[in-house]
């Protein structure tokens, strides 16, 4: 009983050294494990201010606890770095992580014995990474530098067997292109924000990971009786044989209201990018190690330019989105433009033609000229999308500033990029759904909350439109959160609805927490099937550390200030935390304006109301609201008294 420990692997790619450390069993259980360890790893390592790109940044690899146990949908990888997104005209970049599922990548490192991967220096040339039992080696690369990642990884497993897990670059990566992505077992991106640019920057085409180790398990009976139940929850789910069938392309139902970009009518799109049309191209429905619900695709494209052409991943709602905003009517060249970002180029699909469709509208409306554009004629048409899009990718020409995101975007051509029309930025980062059509719910808060401007695994029964306020309530019952939490995130007030969005988001951000500590996938706590109860359960079998639901979610509190502590060291203060000035405006489309409204639809909100709503975040947090940062009293007691050194 409470002797659980975890393995550290450090790997310096400048010195070529190699070591491995123990976490004692009361930090684990202070910081839970998984990614809760990966946190003051990050805290401890990671200078104030270093380039991102730089050899001094560090990349910190955290499968979750429970990755390759026998229970259901724990597949989840987290990495942390500092990205190199650019945020703000001075300059600043966020420390945060991100997550991804996979096959075989997280469940290699578990069975190598490596339950954190910390990487620092630069290598002189391309290398990959093998981590086998008990090392790590580094690997000549150069033979694989310029290939995509598809082939890169399917060579890879070719060359180390069976069941290995690749994590791996593309070109952006290389170029250190802003918007590079990592992907994982082919399937899985990882890092909006730019994980793979850090990637390349050290010289990284890949990590591999194969191990032969076995998975300990403290109380091994108590595990597989909660793992057994929850099996038999998901199989009586009504809605379980829908998303084994079409995967992620299942939550078109509610994708087609809450993503809406609204340049076409609902009819039309669904004509163009609906479910039918998904299930034309889909091959098989590939699920993540120990899942019962498969999300991610492989996909064949049917007819047209790019018949035949294979991919892997989530096509469709970034084909859909995209594919309205760039009025491409033939969803194949679409899916083709995201197998050239997720299976090739390894770059940010969603950012990449947002910002495509932004610099295309501003050359049309004469606001940006051919001269700043280096001669390049910019016109509404899937010939010049593809160019720009390889030109981004190359960093060639004009793709060189679209390569450094918005802020450059702004600063070489004078444009606000709030004047985008659709998603809203913050940070420097786009978001995937847009607050008007999606309305305003606790995953649209976190997107302008969290350091990093992303849900990072944010999803409950308030991502669907509509659910009955008792449904909604009942989850976060099943959260371990005290009563009178309760009764104030559900007190109706006239500036958020029926419930308190700011209230709410500060427990969702914690639950996302242990979520990623523990490695479980974010479709279940979206559709409800699993609480912070049987993850209790779950963590007090797997470790032999007994916590309850509510001692989890204090656990995830404290990991989430100190994320909060490190980024307030990089100067994020509630100045940053700004709702996108893009969400107040109406959304104009042919079935009429949208505009922000509540979660129900029953006021529209304005930037007064919102900022009332953030004051509620920040006083649930006990932080201080004029600063938006924790206070010295919250570092005390949340016990991280010896990171009151980030505060200013």
């Amino acid at each position: 009983m409470n002797d659980y420990t975890e393995s550290v692997f450090y790997v310096d790619l400048t010195t070529k050294e190699f070591r491995r450390e123990t976490i004692k069993p009361e930090v684990c259980r202070k910081f839970l494990g998984g990614s809760g360890i990966g946190w003051k790893i990050v805290a401890d390592l990671i200078e104030p201010a270093i380039d991102p790109l730089s050899p001094k940044n560090v990349i910190v690899i955290n499968p979750g606890i429970l990755v390759g146990t026998l229970t259901f949908g724990t597949p989840k990888t987290t990495v942390i770095t500092k990205f190199p997104v650019i945020t703000s005209e001075d300059g600043k970049h966020f420390i945060e992580e991100a997550v991804a599922g996979g096959r075989y990548f997280g469940l290699g490192l578990k069975m190598a014995g490596c339950d954190h991967l910390v990487i620092t220096g630069k290598a002189e040339t391309p290398v990959y990474l093998r981590v086998t039992d008990g090392k790590v080696e580094i690997v000549d690369a150069n033979d694989l530098w310029g290939r995509g990642i598809q082939e890169v990884t399917n060579e890879l497993v070719k060359r180390e067997g069976e069941r290995t897990g690749v994590m791996a670059i593309g070109k952006a990566g290389e170029n250190m292109v802003r918007l590079a992505l990592a992907i994982v077992d082919k399937t899985d991106s990882c890092g909006r924000g730019g994980l793979g640019a850090v990637m390349g920057s050290k010289k990284i085409k890949a990590i591999v990971t194969k191990g032969t180790g076995d998975i300990r398990v403290a109380k091994p009976d108590e595990f597989m009786a909660v793992s057994r139940e929850l099996r038999n929850r998901i199989r009586s789910w009504p809605r379980r044989e829908h998303w084994i069938k079409l995967g992620l392309a299942a939550g078109w139902s509610d994708f087609k209201h809450t993503q809406y970009p609204g340049k076409w009518t609902k009819e039309k799109w669904e004509e163009l990018y609906g479910e039918k049309t998904r299930l034309e191209t889909l091959e098989k429905v590939i699920p993540c190690i120990s899942c019962m619900l498969s999300c991610r695709l492989m996909w064949k494209i049917k007819g047209g330019e790019f018949d035949g052409e294979i991919g892997f991943g989530s096509p469709f709602s970034k084909s859909a989105t995209s594919g309205m905003l760039l009025d491409v009517e033939d969803h194949r060249k679409m899916i083709h433009l995201v197998k050239l970002g997720n299976n090739e180029a390894g770059i940010d699909f969603y950012t990449t033609t947002r910002l495509i469709d932004f610099v295309t509208t501003l050359y049309e409306q004469g606001i940006i000229t051919k001269k700043q554009t280096g001669g390049f004629e910019l016109k509404r048409s899937w010939e010049t999308y593809l160019k720009l899009f390889n030109m981004t990718v190359e960093r060639e020409g004009f793709g060189d500033i679209l390569a450094d995101g918005w802020i450059r975007l702004k600063r070489e051509l004078g444009v606000d990029p709030q004047d985008y029309w659709y998603g809203g930025i913050c940070k420097g980062v786009d978001f995937i759904y847009d607050a008007r059509p999606s309305r305003f719910h606790p995953l649209m808060m976190t997107f302008f909350t969290r350091p990093r401007p992303h849900h990072g695994g944010s999803h409950t029964r308030t991502n669907s439109p509509n659910r009955p306020l008792d449904e909604i309530k009942q989850q976060v019952e099943g959260w371990g959160i005290p009563a009178d939490a309760i009764e104030r995130i559900f007190t109706q007030t006239d500036y958020s609805g029926k419930f308190n969005v700011g209230r709410y988001t500060k427990y969702m951000e914690d639950m996302m927490r242990v979520n990623n500590a523990l490695g479980v996938c974010s479709i279940y706590t979206y559709q409800a099937l699993i609480s912070m109860e049987d993850m209790a359960k779950l963590y007090s079998a797997k470790t032999g550390s007994d916590l309850s639901a509510g001692e989890l979610m204090k656990a995830g509190e404290r990991i989430h200030n100190l994320v909060k502590l490190i980024n307030v060291k990089e100067g994020f203060t509630r100045n940053e935390d700004k709702i996108p000035e893009t969400w107040l405006r109406p959304m104009k489309t042919p079935e009429g304006d949208i505009t922000l409204t509540d979660y129900y639809g029953n006021k529209f909100l304005t930037k007064i109301d919102i900022e009332k709503i953030l004051d509620d975040y920040y006083d649930e947090r006990g932080w201080d609201l004029e600063k938006g940062i924790p206070t010295n009293k919250k570092v005390a007691e949340l016990d991280l008294e010896e990171y009151n050194r980030f505060l200013f």
